[in-house]
């Protein structure tokens, strides 16, 4: 997992990142962070799984921030603001900006940890047994774009390619339904919803540029839903 940490004072981005490192430690988690204390390097940068943006900043603030990168990936971005803000007045600022997460700073280790782990969970915590020919093979649920019925079997697009698996859809749909993250937008189409770039009211783009038809009415709502309050809750 990748971590953006924006602040612009550098001891505020240490303090975090050592507090992630430890984490990282001991869940025994494959976790990057990158520290930066300008938001307009930051939104030079490919995208993050995961960003901690301050929410007062001298020049362009997290909250425009977080802003730009909504706009610049079509909303599929995960943020959890900062701020040395407490009691109400977070509250307030919270309701008005609808963050997926926000802590108070100093950051509790604790609360920070909490939303790590749901954050995690929501996103890398699948691992499939899937049937390839004769054979077995694990797959990661971060690791899977969608999958496409084919027949009596199923194709799943990753990033790198695709695969046929030994499975109907509907047991497809069924093994994947333990990772929150993935959604049916059609009789033929299952998204990871971390992976979608773009949509309207009829088609789905997923990152590498597949566009997919969309079916599911409901699916503004279930992506929203997951994409900003996955782990604010």
């Amino acid at each position: 997992m990748k971590i953006a940490l924006l602040d612009d004072d550098p001891r505020e981005n240490e303090n975090l990142n050592a507090l992630i490192d430890a984490y990282a430690l001991q869940r025994n988690y494959e976790i990057t962070c990158e520290r930066f204390t300008s938001g307009r390097e930051l939104l030079k940068r490919d995208r993050f799984d995961l960003y901690f943006l301050d929410y007062v900043m001298d020049g362009m603030n997290g909250v425009a921030v977080g802003q730009a990168l909504r706009e610049k990936y079509s909303g599929a971005v995960t943020v959890c603001y900062l701020t040395g803000m407490e009691g109400a007045a977070a509250e307030i600022i919270n309701a008005e900006i609808g963050a997926v997460a926000f802590l108070t700073k100093p950051v509790s280790t604790e609360l920070l940890y909490q939303k790590l782990d749901r954050f995690y969970k929501a996103a890398f915590g699948g691992r499939l047994q899937l049937k390839k020919g004769n054979a077995v093979e694990t797959v990661y649920a971060q690791e899977i774009l969608y999958a496409e019925a084919a027949d009596k079997r199923t194709r799943i697009r990753f990033r790198t390619g695709e695969e046929t698996y030994r499975h109907s859809f509907s047991e497809m749909e069924r093994l994947l339904s333990a990772c929150p993250s993935f959604f049916r937008i059609h009789r033929s189409y299952i998204v990871n919803m971390l992976h979608v770039k773009a949509y309207d009211a009829r088609s789905v783009m997923m990152e590498g540029g597949d566009v997919l038809p969309l079916k599911a009415k409901d699916f503004a709502k279930v992506y929203r839903n997951f994409i900003f309050h996955e782990i604010g809750q």
